[in-house]
């Protein structure tokens, strides 16, 4: 039976990850990126500056809770098993184009993020917003943003979670051998602890594991790159190489496949596109719309150009990787045994991570990656949620509302357990159907609303041009559907002090 869903997942996949793709994911950032000047270049002090705005208020969280947040649901499994698949499935040339799509990929986030939080409103008291509500509100598409938000929620909370999962697991077997079934049952119950307790103690638990486990992350990468320094030179020549189509030593298969991968990948990562940044975006208590763009902006630079590159150089300069190409790495003895049976993924980072830290270094990963993407997984709990208050919004439908959230809170942990059971190629290919699937509806609603974006970043700039520090005053820029009396009370002592 698994195996028959698992081929139809993958028959599924093949139309979604194709070309189209490619097309509507690099295309569009492309196409962003220069529509609005290369802000991400421009304004590369500046993005990363709105980081670390720590108000908030009783119904929004803190620009660096949200940016924290939406970092859990980024920095997770795809930044090390993601990786590791593209290097195996694409080459070392696949490294080259997640970068390169990472860079692009923030100005889809951009746009998104701050759409979000233009068309955001408050249910039960908080801020609520993402591509369902933008579609509503700001295109007044209500079918459509029904369908969204029904696609989306079932997507993060049912399918998601299950290469984040199946990651954690495997990633403890391997170190020390913990049965797959135990590590699952545990991260269901902490899972189901962090969930009951909202978006602030998702949030809270957001903010307190991010910031160290990156660093952390970044310091070993680091200590590796200095130890095999020397190798850095040609192995970047190989990586541009093999990313327009060198197949030189088995080490790629040509420019589409590594361009696909890498694509494929770094979208993975970054979710730019896919809507799951928008939720925790419009969560953000924030006084200009193009602040909090600029802010998850800056969140997939950190997840793909430095992150993924992180992992790639790791399994790279100490030789822990083999390809499907035919290539067997030199880095550990086990590699010729993986390349047999066909294995890839986690256990290649552990390898690479093993030249440094000896012994301890499956362990190290496999903490590294239950912190991860267990962040993974509170995240796609939090963008369920806000799915589900769209659906059932109204006061009306409230009782009907706290009854399905709670459904989703005992539900979504059971489903975790499952998946930490099951097939490595099954968990990521329902999770690529989820995110492929929910990035194409996204899109469509990105790409509409998009005008509105650009008229908010020029605002954003003319403001910092006259050294202000920018606010969103909609008696001088709104569209239709955005809720006006809400940025009137959040903005209501700047725009007093203007008159």
């Amino acid at each position: 039976m698994l195996d028959g869903l698992n081929n139809l997942v993958g028959i599924l996949n093949g139309p979604i990850w194709g070309v189209g793709m490619l097309v509507l994911i690099f295309g569009s950032g492309l196409f962003f990126t220069i529509r609005l000047g290369f802000f991400q270049f421009v304004h590369f002090k500046d993005m990363w500056s709105r980081i670390i705005d720590k108000s908030n208020s009783e119904s929004g969280i803190s620009s660096f809770a949200s940016f924290c947040t939406t970092m859990a649901m980024r920095v997770g499994t795809g930044n090390v098993a993601g990786v590791a698949v593209a290097l195996y499935m694409g080459g070392p040339g696949a490294l080259f184009w997640m970068i390169l799509a990472g860079m692009t990929n923030s100005a889809v986030c951009f746009t998104e993020c701050t759409l979000a939080v233009l068309y955001k409103t408050k249910i039960d008291g908080q801020y609520r917003g993402g591509g369902a509500y933008c579609a509503e509100r700001g295109l007044g598409w209500k079918a459509y943003g029904a369908f969204f938000a029904a696609f989306f929620g079932i997507g993060v909370a049912c399918f998601m979670p299950a290469a984040a999962t199946y990651t954690i697991c495997d990633g403890f077997k391997n170190a020390i051998g913990i049965p797959m079934w135990i590590s699952a049952l545990v991260v269901a119950l902490i899972m189901a602890v962090v969930v009951i307790g909202g978006v602030k103690r998702i949030s809270a638990v957001a903010s307190l594991i991010v910031p160290p486990m990156v660093t952390i992350y970044l310091i070993v990468t680091v200590i590796i790159l200095l130890m095999n320094i020397g190798q850095l030179p040609s192995l970047l020549g190989t990586v541009v190489k093999c990313a327009f189509g060198s197949t030189e030593a088995l080490l790629g298969g040509g420019v589409g496949i590594a361009i696909q991968q890498g694509v494929k990948r770094g979208t993975f990562s970054s979710a730019s596109g896919m809507g799951e940044s928008s939720p925790t975006a419009a969560a953000a208590e924030t006084s200009h719309p193009v602040k909090q763009g600029m802010a998850n902006a800056a969140g997939v630079w950190l997840d793909t150009v430095i992150v993924c590159t992180a992992s790639g150089l790791m399994m790279l300069l100490t030789g822990c990787y083999n390809t499907q190409f035919g290539y067997v790495g030199t880095g550990a003895p086990e590699l010729a045994d993986l390349a047999a049976s066909g294995t890839n993924g986690v256990i290649f980072v552990q390898l690479g991570c093993r030249t440094v830290l000896g012994g301890i270094a499956p362990l190290f990963i496999a903490v590294m990656l239950a912190l991860f993407s267990f962040t993974c997984l509170i995240s796609y709990y939090y963008e369920a949620e806000t799915a589900t208050l769209y659906l059932f919004q109204g006061k009306d439908k409230e009782k009907t509302r706290k009854t399905v959230i709670r459904i989703m809170q005992i539900a979504m942990p059971i489903l975790i357990f499952i998946w930490g059971n099951i097939d490595s190629g099954l968990a990521w290919n329902l999770s690529d159907l989820a995110l492929g699937g929910s990035t194409w509806i996204n899109m469509l609603i990105v790409l509409a609303l998009s005008p509105k974006a650009f008229a908010l970043y020029k605002d954003y700039e003319e403001q910092m041009k006259a050294k202000k520090d920018p606010y969103y005053n909609p008696d001088k820029l709104s569209w239709k559907g955005v809720d006006v009396e809400m940025w009137k009370e959040i903005n209501k002592d700047r725009i007093a002090a203007d008159k």
